[in-house]
């Protein structure tokens, strides 16, 4: 795995030693900490860290209801946020009293994971509110299952081991698409394109046999990790979102921008987004009108100067690792798909 900043084991401190703020912000009494030895005091400490972090927040995801005509909050997350979930609990930490929010808001005197636009993690001492994200601006390459991972680890909760360290890997590239886009076509043979229905538990069960996620698997070996129908439906959706994506570019909905060919995906009609339109293309404009877009690009990055100048008042939203323009915000949108198109030609 890549480090948590630059400075490797001095950052993982650093991030560990916040994170001890969480537990000790909430002691009670500093008598319940006090014992006779290092190892009783450590014992203690992790004690009262998996008994006092119980409330918690990760990023929901926003999905275009038909029915309603508007986008809502879905109450289930990512890879990413579902494996640092996973792995909180893999430490002892019951993560039951969860709830799910727009992403880059947070739940106030909360642990908020995936969510809240910080960077590692954050202890507000004067609201209880814990942060354990990777979405601030400028932040370094990583995931909020990394940085809970080291952060488990560090505090004495988790055990490191060569499994757990290949799927969080594993997590991080996805969520950081670092994949090759190619892999989408074969994605119904590996367990890189099965993302949707993994687990923490089928996860350290595939890493604790394979070394990589894009080796192609049995139909025994997608049984032994139930994962047969998984792979089956995600034949499908290969199939028509490749279907669906020639006919996008037949209509004239693949764009020619200065960062490349971009498709035009309104209303999610291209259900696999990304991941499908990448295999050709060179990014892809996710727009739901009135309520929110997403822009990202495969390999080009974004000028955010360039996108205020040609859109003055209208700019919103904000860019992530320079690859991501979004909005998603409660308010109305001011800038119309054509805004968008026009700031990106």
């Amino acid at each position: 795995m890549e480090n948590i900043g630059p400075s490797g084991r001095e950052q993982d401190f650093r991030i560990t030693r916040q994170a001890a703020k969480i537990t000790l912000g909430k002691v009670d009494s500093w008598e319940d900490l006090n014992t006779r030895t290092e190892e009783e005091a450590n014992e203690r400490f992790n004690e009262e860290t998996r008994r006092l972090w119980s409330e918690f927040a990760v990023s929901g995801v926003l999905q275009f209801d038909k029915t309603e005509g508007k986008q809502v909050l879905r109450p289930f997350t990512d890879l990413d946020g579902r494996s640092a979930i996973g792995i909180l609990g893999l430490s002892g930490i019951d993560t039951d009293n969860l709830t799910y929010v727009r992403p880059g808001q947070y739940l106030e005197g909360a642990i908020n994971l995936d969510t809240g636009d910080k960077s590692n993690v954050v202890y507000n001492e004067d609201t209880y509110t814990a942060f354990f994200d990777h979405h601030a601006k400028g932040a370094v390459v990583t995931s909020t299952s990394e940085i809970v991972y080291k952060t488990m680890v560090g505090l004495g909760l988790l055990e490191k081991s060569d499994a757990l360290d290949r799927l969080v890997d594993f997590v991080t590239k996805i969520d950081n698409r670092q994949y090759p886009a190619e892999e989408f076509l074969k994605s119904a043979k590996t367990i890189l394109g099965l993302q949707r229905d993994l687990n923490l538990d089928k996860m350290l069960a595939y890493f604790s046999d394979h070394e990589k996620p894009t080796e192609e698997l049995s139909p025994e070996e997608f049984a032994k990790y139930g994962l047969s129908d998984s792979a089956e439906n995600q034949q499908r959706i290969v199939d028509e979102s490749m279907a669906t994506l020639d006919r996008m570019e037949r209509q004239g909905k693949v764009i020619d921008t200065f960062y490349g060919k971009i498709v035009l995906n309104i209303n999610n009609e291209l259900r696999t987004g990304a991941s499908a339109a990448y295999v050709r293309f060179d990014g892809i404009i996710n727009f739901t009108p009135e309520r929110s877009f997403a822009v990202t690009l495969k390999e080009a990055d974004f000028d955010e100067q360039i996108l205020k100048d040609r859109l003055g008042d209208k700019f919103q939203g904000k860019i992530i690792r320079g690859k991501m323009w979004l909005y998603n915000d409660p308010e109305p949108l001011k800038v119309s798909q054509d805004d968008i198109i026009k700031a990106i030609l």
